[in-house]
């Protein structure tokens, strides 16, 4: 699995060099992937934003789904388009591509024109989705969350890793397990 994860990783720092679209944390667009960590139950933000990117279906995944999950309940989009939306689903077809099994969102940025409308197409600029949250679920051993945003081809627009830090009572246990059996030696 970490294998997979570096591959899509360095594949994905080729196409953010000249992506249109992004992920934000928290309100920090693009933070630096050390800069963003989580405790078990603690939740961020999650904002999708758009450099004249082009219109269409973008999913949102999440790669570690047992440390981690969207929630799109309170999600706006602000992208102006006539056919937009979100949409929890699971879409095998698509989190396949991303080498995930976790369910996906898909967030639907098109302005569909009648035939013969000849008024330029809205660029996806600036903020498209504010307000998507994600929990931290967290487990008893730090581990990491990596946030996919790309087109169901499989080609990866961002990626955001979140890092999880376990709870200070499991990190303690630890800690006194570790003292007892040096201990015994």
């Amino acid at each position: 699995m970490k294998k997979l994860l570096v591959v899509m990783l360095m594949l994905s720092m080729a196409s953010v060099a000249n992506a249109g679209i992004w992920l934000s944390v928290n309100g920090e667009v693009d933070p630096p992937d050390t800069e963003i960590t989580l405790n078990p139950s603690d939740h961020a933000i999650i904002d999708i934003y758009g450099d004249d990117a082009e219109q269409g279906t973008y999913y949102l995944g999440v790669v570690a789904g047992d440390l981690g999950s969207l929630d799109i309940s309170s999600a706006v989009i602000l992208y102006g388009g006539t056919n937009t939306g979100i949409v929890w689903e699971d879409n095998p077809d698509a989190a396949g591509h991303f080498g995930i099994e976790n369910p996906v969102i898909t967030v639907l940025l098109t302005d569909l024109r009648e035939p013969g409308d000849t008024n330029p197409l809205l660029p996806l600029t600036g903020k498209l989705v504010d307000l998507i949250d994600f929990h931290c679920d967290g487990g008893e051993v730090p581990n990491d969350v990596t946030l996919i945003l790309g087109f169901e081809d499989g080609s990866i627009m961002d990626t955001q890793v979140i890092h999880n830090t376990p709870e200070p009572m499991t990190m303690a246990l630890l800690g006194l397990g570790g003292l007892f059996l040096r201990r015994r030696k």
